[in-house]
């Protein structure tokens, strides 16, 4: 810069008067020019009033001609031995009272010249202090300290002057400038210590040099960082106020390079360039620009404020370059071409060159110092919060704050999720200013000479015989030779140098790599970096990778370790600190566009080896070995999709000149040990995490690969409109569809929704994934190994990760929460090769994770424990599902009863199989917890009614039946379809009973149009905790194949008369004998009065015995004229005109009663109250009371799974505004062609008002309507998302035990329909359970059951209110006849379950990946109502999940999580920084969000499964509407018509 100027850095020449102050020490004697100087300086330090109390005295000196003679005086004095400290503190007071003639208020004891010319006089004074710095040689420390303490005042005295001085010139700027440059350059150079002319008999000076060495009592060493910052301080001051001269800056330049031996000049270096960064920075990016932190308040007012910008510019730039290039720090043979190491070279015995001088031995500490330096600098510009200088102290420090960030399992937050600042500088203008002395750092002691093949040797101790290398470092050259030649045994310097090798400048090189990562890493969505910048960093990578630290791995060396052809790294668990800083810092390198970064990774591999599998793993020091391990496990995460999607692509190896290429896909059975190796060996959980989804990415990716290229060999047409996003839904369930199969969905797909199978579609457009033609030889290459299958995968992961969760993750609840979720992806999957046997052991291992967890004492038992059994219970529901022929395996079964009877019961009846069983009723009911016995409960319920027959002819969208009282009620045969149907209307028909307290029957006795035979029936819905049923059941005394034949004719004919009937004896009975009449009366006889002379005394008494008679005449009369026919019409048999008639059929049954009564329920005991409960077996229900419709809607509205929501979002680049987001997919031609494909990945296409399932929206939800308009037909093919908006279309996905709806909010033009939801939050407090609407149903809803608000989650639950159910709001609220004695009584857990559902899920697809740091999520929350948040959830801080989806150019997809900052965070499988291929994106997706909701579930304390809050719910209902009544009662009420 200044190479074309002269310097001003001239030896020191005083003031002109060196001349006369040597004629004064040459013209008298030592001891009398020492007393002259010491009166005079005595005499004038008394007058300053220093000394002496009171003020000081006026100058007596008023000629210039007086100053001249005391003045030379005085600064032959400065130059004084330290023994005569006394005299120089006498002459440094008086110059440093005489220089605040400088200042506003001089002193009084100035003299008069000075004060009329105060700048001439100055520089005088200034060039006179340059005697008090020289070092006066070896000295002990309390002398030297004596010294520091008169020149700490001296630079304190000018240092004040330069920041208060009102009227320094431009020479006086000039001279203290170089002042400062004169005595930095006299303490900071080698140690020339000065020995003194014994002849002469004067004392040690510094007038005569003689070295000596480094020693501790250097007055340098104690005043360099002093010296320094003065002159860094003042420099600046010199540059706001009179900007220095090119002369002088080309001084400072050289002078600095003579001073880079010393640690304090970089560290000054660094405190300079920090403070003129921080104020560049704020003017050339903004306040919102994260600026550099300086925590020492000295530090941020060391720039002027008087300052400008453009001076700013130029300082910066000047003294970012003043030490000239940093790498040369490495290079001890540069750094040593001075004068002064050449003196010390010559005058010294020890040393022979001047390389050999000691005090380079800490060049590896001030070049790593120096890189700190630099890459603080480049962290500062890429916007990383918190750079500071104080991170550039910590020791070894090569990670900077955003690779921290980036890799800690703690900073999940919003806050710290922004690691760079949106506006910062492209790559290449940072790589313009840094560049050159980054790769020059990265490639120190580096063969760039190409090697022969790809056998990679390592470089140490092969630097001998290699006569066609091109050294880059000079450790190479001549003098390191000649050093370590001309060591001597037994001399200290020399071993001390024989040490410097170029490994100890290791550090730094890795401080250099570690900064070059982070700025391409940096690189922003369609940055474009220069090619030579790509290929220069691309070989700094590949040295880096490659090169061996030998001081960590000689004794390996010595063992005759060999590297493998691809291995990079050290093995036997040793990484560099190169590579482990490349590891660290450059966990992006695979996530970004980066032309060619795929030919990095062979060498990327070969150190992931080394760090991975390794258990022991010997890390650099200032590195944790966990941080090391998480960067490692982010980059193969980041190389895993690679072989499959690149299978035909041969990359060559960076540094290999051999004609030979490398198929990435033979790396794949590499990639996919390396990651079950490290399985095997981790034990931080948040890697194991990351770890478990790298796994089951792997077996899925592999096993819809191999379904793809099946459908290739069938010869599908790869013309037609296919979807290959889509097939990643593989699991994904419709009715159309069979849910097992993957063979089988795929040819149902094949007509628009499974995908293009072209080459061009698997990968990017220079890769295509039919062509597996080698580019050297023509040989085609496998695509899949039998060791890296989907089969061989599927087998290994279940054995590894089913030991592992037994042996060593079952106390950390995030790693088993991990690996149940990787163990429930790997059960929906379909693999052709599936061995049944495998799915048995993996069911058996769920169990016995069970069985050990619910095992556990007393002590252990947590809620994070019970959460883990939870899930487990959950993924053995999933395995049985997905494959149902293991409950026809006997062993199997019992495994999964027993465990489903721990569950529930808290032991089991039979521990081993030697023991005698126990039974129900002797074992004491005493689960683990509630929790645990829910879930066991929905085990149960999905192997008795789910395995097998999911999903059902209803399809996957409801499991239970569709039909209801009003439906059945219009099939019926007495139903004439004339008046309006409502649900009060059809309950009236129907018996409504509840058995044990959790099922309700609700029986209708009127047999279905559909049954003409007059046979018993009864049609039952049962409404269970699991869901609702409808049976038709009929009284048969045959079974039905057997009904079709008549037992009887229609006219039998007439009999056969038969005249033997025998002898008819009319025999009258006799009641009393004969001889009754003829006994005697007596008295006693005779004491009861005769009826005629009771009739005869009493005249009314006659009249109503004479009505009497007449009553009985007539009876009498009556019963003989029938008598009589009776006898007529039996006389004459046969009778020729009486014919054989059947009798008629019985049409009243009471089907109700027999229904009840066949299966036991109407027994005394089952109507009778329990110890137990105090809830009879069979409680019936009054249906016509005011609410029992309508909370019978409510019951049919809890859904019996868990139902979740994710709304999605396109994000076009730059965007932030959320209007401008929502528009993006009104049209196909705004998004990215992949985004339609991937929401077909997550699910399917329904209809919200024809779906009977979950549809994102409480008022769309479980029920099907009419359309307001037309809504039924098809989604429009040009929409770009907006077409499942959830206006007339939903994408949905389920299975048997949860349902998820997937809603592209997009903006809403013209009027909305009925079910949407309004988007504003003024409307949050209404979007729950909506109170009002269920009010204003009334008598139990409108025709249909439609047009009310569903909710499958509990109603908003109010802690202040203390009466009322918690179950549902409205209950506190209302009284119901005969429930009113129960109003206060609550059932289960009384916190509401809504609060579950106060979290949400998005999706974000990015064009730019810098748009998730501006993603707007909450002012997008008001579009993402779906009617199950609480009343307060607008007041408090919702939990938002985001999955943000960005396109990469090469065809991949790089995913990034955030909002996961609970205790149960990380849900899998997808990881936050994965990068995954297209086929699986949908389905990785899906799994994620739904595991997302399924931990939040988990870890709420008021959750409430589906199935309980069912129960609770019919619960209630017993107590509301529950008929009061005894058994005789209650039998009455049977034979009683409903409508009665």
């Amino acid at each position: 810069m200044f190479s074309d100027w002269p310097s001003e850095l001239v030896p020191q020449q005083g003031w002109g008067d060196e001349a006369a102050i040597s004629a004064f020490k040459d013209a008298i004697p030592w001891t009398v020019g020492r007393d002259f100087v010491a009166g005079t300086a005595k005499h004038l330090a008394g007058s300053l009033g220093l000394t002496k109390p009171g003020p000081p005295i006026k100058s007596k000196i008023v000629h210039d001609k007086q100053l001249q003679v005391l003045m030379p005086a005085l600064g032959h004095g400065l130059s004084f031995p330290l023994s005569e400290i006394d005299i120089l503190r006498d002459c440094v007071s008086v110059y440093c009272e005489w220089l605040s003639a400088l200042l506003p208020n001089p002193k009084s004891s100035v003299p008069g010249p000075i004060l009329s010319d105060p700048n001439h006089y100055a520089r005088i004074i200034i060039n006179h202090f340059y005697y008090l710095f020289v070092p006066r040689g070896a000295q002990g420390p309390d002398v030297i300290n004596r010294q520091a303490v008169l020149c700490h005042r001296v630079l304190r005295t000018l240092q004040n002057i330069a920041q208060n001085s009102p009227c320094l010139s431009e020479d006086t700027w000039q001279t203290l400038l170089l002042f400062l440059l004169h005595i930095n350059s006299a303490l900071l150079s080698p140690p020339t210590i000065k020995v003194p002319d014994e002849s002469e008999g004067a004392p040690s000076s510094t007038l005569s040099l003689n070295f000596t060495g480094d020693v501790p009592e250097d007055a340098g060493e104690q005043l360099c960082e002093r010296v320094l910052s003065v002159l860094f301080e003042t420099w600046l001051l010199a540059c706001a106020r009179c900007f220095p001269p090119p002369p002088l800056w080309n001084a400072l330049r050289e002078s600095c390079q003579r001073w880079r031996h010393r640690v304090g000049l970089i560290d000054q270096w660094n405190r300079i360039n920090f403070a003129l960064t921080r104020k560049l920075i704020g003017f050339m990016y903004g306040p919102s620009f994260p600026e550099i932190t300086i925590s020492a308040e000295d530090d941020l007012n060391i720039i002027p404020t008087n300052m400008s910008r453009d001076c700013i510019a130029q300082v910066w730039y000047r003294i970012l370059h003043i030490i000239g290039n940093p790498v040369d720090l490495s290079r001890h043979t540069v750094i040593s071409k001075t004068p002064a190491f050449l003196k010390y070279a010559i005058s010294s015995a020890l040393v022979i060159e001047p390389s050999q001088h000691p005090c380079l031995q800490m060049l590896p500490s001030i070049f790593l110092s120096a890189m700190k330096g630099v890459s603080g600098l480049v962290d500062a510009f890429l916007g990383v919060p918190n750079t500071s200088l104080d991170n550039l102290n910590q020791k070894g420090r090569q990670i900077s704050p955003s690779s921290s960030f980036s890799l800690s399992a703690e900073c999940r937050g919003e806050d710290a999720a922004r690691l760079l600042a949106n506006g910062r500088p492209k790559c290449n203008s940072i790589l313009h200013l840094f560049g050159p002395w980054l790769f020059e750092a990265a490639l120190i002691n580096c063969n760039l000479q190409a090697s022969p093949g790809p056998q990679h040797k390592s470089d140490v101790g092969s630097n001998a015989g290699s006569g066609s290398r091109r050294p880059v470092s000079v450790f190479a050259g001549e003098g390191s030779r000649k050093s370590s030649d001309s060591s001597a045994p037994g001399d200290s310097h020399a071993d001390r140098l024989a040490n410097l090798t170029p490994q100890h400048f290791q550090s730094g090189r890795a401080e250099a790599l570690g900064a070059l990562c982070r700025i391409f890493c940096s690189k922003k969505t369609g940055e474009e970096i220069l090619p030579v910048y790509l290929a220069r960093f691309y070989i700094a990578l590949h040295q880096g990778l490659r090169q061996s630290d030998p001081s960590v791995s000689a004794s390996h060396h010595e063992s005759g370790h060999s590297s493998s052809s691809r291995s990079h790294g050290i093995r036997n668990g040793i990484c560099s600190e190169t590579a482990a800083s490349i590891l660290v810092n450059g966990v992006d390198l695979f996530r970004l566009d980066l032309q060619g970064v795929v030919s990095l990774v062979p060498s990327v591999l070969g150190v992931l080896e080394c760090v991975l599998p390794e258990g022991e793993l010997n890390a650099p020091s200032h590195l944790p070995v966990t941080l090391l391990r998480r960067a490692a496990t982010h980059v193969l995460l980041s190389i895993l999709p690679l072989p499959l999607h690149f299978q035909g692509l041969q990359v060559k190896e960076v540094g290999s000149n051999s004609g030979e290429r490398l198929a990435l896909s033979h790396l794949r059975p590499q990639l996919v040990n390396l990651l079950t190796s490290a399985l095997q060996v981790e034990t931080d959980p948040a890697n194991t995490q990351m770890l478990l989804g790298g796994l089951l990415f792997c077996v899925q990716d592999a096993a819809l690969c191999e379904v793809m290229d099946s459908i290739s060999q069938h010869n599908f047409s790869t013309d037609r409109d296919h979807n290959i996003m889509s097939s990643g839904a593989s699991d994904t369930v419709s009715s159309h569809g069979d849910y097992n199969s993957l063979d089988e969905s795929c040819e149902v797909l094949s007509d628009g929704s499974l995908g293009q199978v072209g080459s061009s579609n698997f990968s990017s457009a220079a890769t295509s994934h039919a062509t597996l033609t080698s580019a050297t030889d023509g040989e085609v290459l496998p695509v899949l190994e039998d060791s890296d299958s989907a089969h061989a995968l599927f087998v290994r992961a279940i054995y590894l990760v089913c030991h592992r969760l037994i042996s060593s993750w079952k106390s950390d609840v995030n790693v088993s929460l991990a690996g149940l979720e990787l163990l429930s992806g790997l059960a929906r999957l379909s693999i052709a090769e599936q061995d049944g046997l495998e799915c048995k052991r993996a069911v058996k291992w769920l169990c016995d994770y069970i069985a050990y967890q619910c095992s556990r004492p007393p002590r252990a038992h947590s809620k994070d424990l019970h959460s883990t059994i939870v899930a487990a219970f959950h993924c053995a529901s999933v395995w049985l599902v997905a494959h149902p022929y293991l409950l026809q395996d006997k062993e199997c079964l019992a495994t999964v009863l027993e465990v489903v009877e721990l569950g529930i019961s808290g032991s089991k009846s039979q521990v081993k199989s030697s023991d005698a069983p126990r039974l129900k009723h002797e074992k004491e009911l005493k689960p683990a917890s509630m929790r645990v016995r829910d879930s066991a409960e929905a085990l149960l319920s999905c192997v008795l009614s789910q395995v097998g027959t999911f999903p059902s002819v209803c399809g996957a969208e409801s499991l239970s039946s569709l039909l209801d009282e009003m439906t059945l009620l219009r099939h019926c045969n007495t139903w004439g379809g004339s008046d309006q149907l409502t649900r009060d209307t059809a309950a009236q028909h129907f018996r409504y009973f509840v058995a044990q307290n959790s099922i309700m029957l609700a029986l209708l006795e009127q047999p279905l149009g559909n049954h003409q035979d007059p046979q018993p029936t009864v049609t039952a819905l049962i409404r269970g905790p699991f869901g609702r049923v409808a049976w038709t059941m009929q009284l048969r005394h045959l079974p039905r194949h057997k009904s079709s034949a008549k037992l009887y004719t229609v006219n039998p004919g007439r009999p056969l008369p038969t005249n033997d009937v025998g002898i008819k004896h009319n025999v009258k009975p006799k009641y009393f004998p004969e001889s009754v009449e003829r006994i005697p009366l007596c008295k006693a006889d005779k004491s009861i009065p005769t009826l005629e002379s009771v009739i005869m005394n009493d005249e009314k008494s006659a009249l109503e015995h004479d009505k009497l008679l007449q009553i009985l005449d007539h009876q009498i009369a009556f019963e003989e004229s029938v008598r009589r026919q009776v006898e007529r019409e039996t006389s004459e048999y046969p009778d020729v005109e009486t014919e054989c008639v059947a009798p008629p059929l019985c049409l009243e049954f009471q089907t109700a009663r027999l229904l009840l009564s066949h299966f036991g329920f109407l027994s005394l005991d089952a109507l009778q109250e329990s110890v137990e409960s105090a809830v009879p077996s069979l409680v019936a229900l009054d249906s016509s009371m005011a609410g029992f419709a309508r909370d019978l809607d409510v019951l049919d509205t809890t859904n019996n799974r868990t139902v979740d929501t994710a709304h999605i979002f396109y994000v076009r680049a730059g965007q932030s505004a959320p209007q401008d987001i929502m528009s993006n997919v009104v049209s196909s031609s705004s998004v990215h062609p992949h985004f339609l494909e991937f929401l077909n990945g997550l699910g399917w296409t329904v209809n919200v008002y024809q779906h009977p399932g979950w549809t994102g929206l409480t008022s769309t939800a479980f029920t099907v309507t009419s359309p307001p308009y037309d809504g039924t037909g098809p989604v429009d093919v040009n929409h770009g998302g907006s077409g499942f908006s959830g206006r007339s279309h939903v994408l949905y996905w389920s299975d048997a035990l949860s349902e998820i709806a997937f809603v592209v909010p997009s903006p809403t033009f013209g009027q909305p329909s009925p079910g949407h939801q309004p988007s504003s939050t003024n409307n949050i407090n209404t979007v729950g359970f909506v109170l009002d609407q269920c009010d204003r149903v009334g008598g139990g809803g409108t025709g249909g059951g439609s047009g009310s608000e569903r909710s499958d989650s509990l109603p908003p639950y109010d802690g202040d209110v203390e009466t009322g159910s918690s179950i549902s709001s409205h209950t506190s609220q209302i009284s119901y006849g005969h429930g009113n004695e129960n109003k206060n009584r609550k059932f289960g857990r009384q916190t509401s379950a809504m609060s579950c559902n106060d979290h949400k899920v998005f999706l974000v697809w990015l064009e730019s990946f810098d748009d998730c740091y501006t993603f707007p999520a909450n002012e997008l929350l008001c579009e993402t109502v779906t009617g199950l948040e609480s009343s307060s959830w607008k007041d408090k801080e919702a939990n938002v999940y985001i999955i943000y989806i960005h396109a990469l150019t090469n065809g991949l997809f790089r995913i990034k999580l955030q909002g996961q900052n609970a205790k149960l965070n990380m849900a899998g499988p997808l990881v936050d920084g994965q990068v995954v291929s297209r086929r699986v994106l949908g389905t990785l997706v899906r799994q994620t969000a739904l595991n997302m909701c399924r931990r939040r579930r988990l870890e709420s304390d008021s959750y409430q499964p589906p199935h309980v809050r069912r129960k609770l719910r019919i619960q209630e209902m017993v107590q509301k509407y529950r008929y009061e009544m005894n058994e005789p009662e209650f039998y009455t009420h049977l034979f009683t018509s409903p409508l009665c």
